[in-house]
């Protein structure tokens, strides 16, 4: 029995060695008997038969605790508890009265093994065959096996199930345009935010036009893509607000035939101040726009200026020309004029505008000089520069320019022609 049952491989652990040291250090008492050659009871016999499972089991039982025992250690802890916990059972029938019940030790993880002397439990064993208890222990290991197998399968297929279900969920997200949209446009998340899809189209442009002021936009007068502000460069112009605009609407939304319209030559507008951050109103010391051109979106009619967040076409005063004329007035040698009579010249990186009248005035004036006033011309032309470079409402100051000519102009032929 003693050889059936043994071990034969040895714990890995320092630990486990050191507590399997203290049990063999104690004699058998079966050799003890063999020494004295003493006759013993078939009583006796198998209490020496059940402290030799019990020791065994005590080594396996220190070999689980540090988690060195092999697959064929376990099984036979395994067969051994069995083995003693059915001779339990029957002493407990008989009355025996045993201190422990090793029933409800864990078989099957080491950290579940609670301390040696709480497992196996000093008992004397019954009249019940050896092969009865073998029977009885393989039965126990085919049930905790079918568990086992069970458990394994049971977590096999809850994680089957978990990854096709997030396979499943990849592919959705992956086959909804919609996400494949606000995944390659990061801003477009913040313009679709709170918007109602079931709402009618018009409505839904409302709301979209609405949320553009919420994109912390820079607007520079500087043209950039409609698509770049919808990945995180959040500046530009007018048309880049409109093209993104467009993008949205018909790509997201799926609103069909919504349009760029435009502006093509310079024109100076009324429009008030945009409410986006960069630059203010740029003529006339913020009194007013002049732009080179400008764009906005439309749908159905409507119209979606974007920049000034506007459902109006902006009021414009045209330029005649889409390149600027010359002149030796201006402070940079150039200017535009509108179709409602004004002079549009720049100034730093800054327009003044000045009434075409009077510019038409100064330039005649100048011409009719130029045969009596050659030599002082230069410093005309130079303080007619300084008034116009002043801007704001300069006409009395041409007026008062003019007639100081004029009045030196006369007093000059007067010293020449006295009486």
């Amino acid at each position: 029995m003693k050889q059936r049952l043994h071990i034969s491989k040895k714990a890995d652990s320092s630990a486990t060695v050191s507590e399997e040291a203290q049990f063999q250090s104690h004699p058998s008492t079966h050799k003890t008997q063999q020494q004295t050659n003493t006759p013993v009871s078939q009583t006796e016999v198998e209490n020496q038969e059940f402290q030799q499972q019990q020791l065994e089991a005590t080594k396996l039982a220190i070999q689980a605790k540090h988690g060195t025992i092999t697959p064929e250690g376990q099984t036979q802890l395994t067969l051994l508890q069995a083995k003693m916990n059915d001779v339990l059972h029957r002493r407990v029938e008989q009355g025996a009265g045993f201190c422990h019940n090793l029933e409800n030790i864990a078989l099957h993880h080491p950290n579940s093994i609670p301390s040696v002397q709480a497992k196996l439990a000093i008992a004397q064993p019954g009249d019940k065959s050896e092969q009865q208890a073998d029977q009885v222990a393989r039965i126990v290991v085919n049930q905790i096996n079918q568990k086992t197998i069970q458990k394994q399968d049971t977590s096999q297929t809850a994680t089957s199930q978990s990854q096709q279900s997030n396979v499943e969920e990849a592919n959705n997200n992956l086959a909804d345009p919609k996400q494949i949209f606000l995944s390659n446009y990061a801003v477009a998340k913040e313009l679709v935010h709170g918007i109602d899809e079931t709402l009618p189209q018009e409505k839904i442009l409302e709301q979209l036009l609405h949320n553009f002021k919420n994109i912390s936009f820079k607007y520079t007068m500087n043209y950039k893509q409609g698509v770049t502000l919808l990945k995180g460069t959040r500046e530009g112009d007018c048309r880049t607000l409109a093209e993104a605009f467009q993008t949205v609407a018909q790509e997201y939304f799926c609103i069909k035939n919504v349009t760029i319209a435009q502006i093509k030559k310079p024109c100076l507008s009324e429009a008030p101040e945009t409410l986006y951050q960069g630059r203010k109103r740029n003529c006339d010391n913020g009194k007013r726009w002049f732009f080179q051109n400008h764009y906005w979106a439309t749908w159905n009619n409507t119209v979606y200026d974007v920049l000034f967040l506007s459902n109006k076409r902006p009021e414009v005063d045209m330029a005649r020309q889409e390149s600027p004329l010359k002149s030796i007035f201006m402070p940079e040698g150039e200017y535009f004029e509108t179709e409602k009579g004004k002079v549009v010249y720049p100034r730093n990186h800054e327009y003044l505008t000045v009434e075409l009248g009077m510019f038409e005035k100064l330039k005649n004036f100048v011409n009719n000089l130029g045969r009596w006033l050659a030599r002082d011309m230069s410093e005309i032309i130079n303080q007619i520069k300084k008034l116009l470079s002043r801007g704001g409402n300069n006409n009395s100051d041409f007026e008062s320019l003019m007639r100081e000519v004029q009045n030196n102009r006369t007093n000059e032929i007067n010293s020449k022609n006295p009486n």
